[in-house]
C-alpha cells in the first residue's frame, strides 16, 4: 500500500507551550499556497487598477479644466478679432469718405474683397478636442487671415491717399488761385478792341483797377524768375510756379521783391502804379501753364476741394 505525502505544520505561542500540529496532504497543501498567492495577485491587481485609474481621472479631470479654459481664451480671442476687423470697417469707411471729399477715386468695395483672396486653410491640429473646438479655432484662424489681409490691403491704400492728399496739397500751393490785388476788374481776358490803339487785339490777362500804391500779392508759391521794365508792361514780375503754372504782374509802380526769391502764396510782392503803355493805375495779371496763357478767372477763388488728381 502506498503511503500519501503529506505535510505538517506545527505552530507554537509564546503564551502556551503546547503545540498545535496540522497535517494536510501535498496535494490540498499546494492549492492552499496558489490560492495564496493568486489572491495576493489579485489583491495588487486591484490595488494597480485602482491606482492607475485614478491617476486616469484625474488628469482627465485637468484636461477637462484645460479644455474649458482653452475654449473661454478662444472666444475671447475671437470677440477681439472681431473688435479689430470693426475698426478696420471704420477707418476703410473713413478712407471712402475722405476720397469722396477730396475728388480722389474711391476704392471699389470688390477690389478691398479680392484684396482679402485666397481660399481658407483647414487646421486639424485641434481635431482631437471636438468638432466645437476644432470649428472654433479654424474660425478664429480665419478671422485673423482676413485681419492681416485687410491690414496690410488698408495701410498700402492709406498710403496712397496720404500721398495722394500731399501731392494735391503741394499741387493747391501752386496754383494760381486767389486775387492778385483789390480792385474793379477793368478788362477781361480774350478779344477786345485796345483801349489805346483801338485795334481789335488779343488781351492775354485780366485788369485790375484801383489807386497807385495799392499791395499786389503772389498768388501762388513759386520763384520770381525775372523783374524789370518793359515798354509795354512798365515795371513787372514774373514768377514760376511747380507743376507748369506762371504767373506776370505788370504796371508795378514798385516791385517789392527781386530775382530768384522764393515767395509764398498771399505773400505782398508789389504795389499797383501806372507804368508802361497804360491808360491809369491798374495791374495787368496773366496765368500760363505749360507756357500756354489761360483765363484767370477759372482760377481766382479756387479752393483745395477743386483740385482734381487723375487718377
Amino acid at each position: 500500500m502506498a503511503v500519501t505525502k503529506r505535510w505538517h505544520f506545527t505552530v507554537t505561542s509564546t503564551e502556551s507551550p503546547k503545540a498545535r500540529h496540522l497535517s494536510v496532504s501535498k496535494f490540498i497543501g499546494s492549492m492552499i499556497i496558489a490560492s495564496l498567492v493568486l489572491m495576493l495577485l489579485c489583491i495588487a491587481a486591484s490595488l494597480t487598477y485602482i491606482t492607475v485609474n485614478q491617476h486616469r481621472l484625474t488628469t482627465m479631470h485637468a484636461l477637462e479644466q484645460e479644455n474649458a479654459l482653452l475654449k473661454d481664451r478662444l472666444t475671447l480671442l475671437s470677440s477681439e478679432v472681431d473688435s479689430i476687423l470693426a475698426k478696420l470697417q471704420v477707418m476703410e469707411d473713413w478712407e471712402d469718405t475722405v476720397r469722396s471729399k477730396e475728388n480722389l477715386k474711391e476704392i471699389n468695395k470688390e477690389i478691398r474683397e479680392m484684396g482679402m483672396g485666397g481660399l481658407p486653410q483647414i487646421d486639424s491640429t485641434f481635431i482631437y478636442l471636438g468638432d466645437a473646438f476644432h470649428s472654433g479655432y479654424n474660425d478664429l484662424l480665419k478671422k485673423l487671415s482676413l485681419a492681416k489681409s485687410k491690414t496690410e490691403f488698408d495701410v498700402q491704400t492709406h498710403d496712397e491717399l496720404v500721398s495722394k492728399l500731399s501731392l494735391k496739397t503741394l499741387l493747391y500751393q501752386n496754383t494760381p488761385s486767389i486775387y492778385p490785388t483789390y480792385g474793379r476788374i477793368s478788362d477781361t481776358f480774350g478779344w477786345r478792341k485796345h483801349p489805346i490803339t483801338k485795334k481789335r487785339s488779343y488781351h492775354k490777362g485780366l485788369d485790375f483797377a484801383n489807386k497807385v500804391g495799392t499791395p499786389i500779392y503772389a498768388t501762388a508759391n513759386g520763384v520770381v524768375t525775372k523783374t524789370g521794365r518793359k515798354k509795354l508792361f512798365g515795371n513787372y514780375i514774373t514768377i514760376n510756379h511747380k507743376f507748369g503754372y506762371q504767373t506776370k504782374y505788370a504796371h508795378l509802380d514798385k516791385m517789392l521783391v527781386k530775382n530768384g526769391d522764393t515767395v509764398t502764396r498771399g505773400q505782398i510782392i508789389g504795389l499797383m502804379g501806372n507804368t508802361g503803355r497804360s491808360t491809369g493805375a491798374h495791374l495787368h495779371y496773366e496765368v500760363l501753364r505749360y507756357n500756354k496763357h489761360r483765363n484767370p478767372v477759372s482760377y481766382l477763388n479756387k479752393l483745395e476741394s477743386d483740385i482734381v488728381l487723375a487718377n
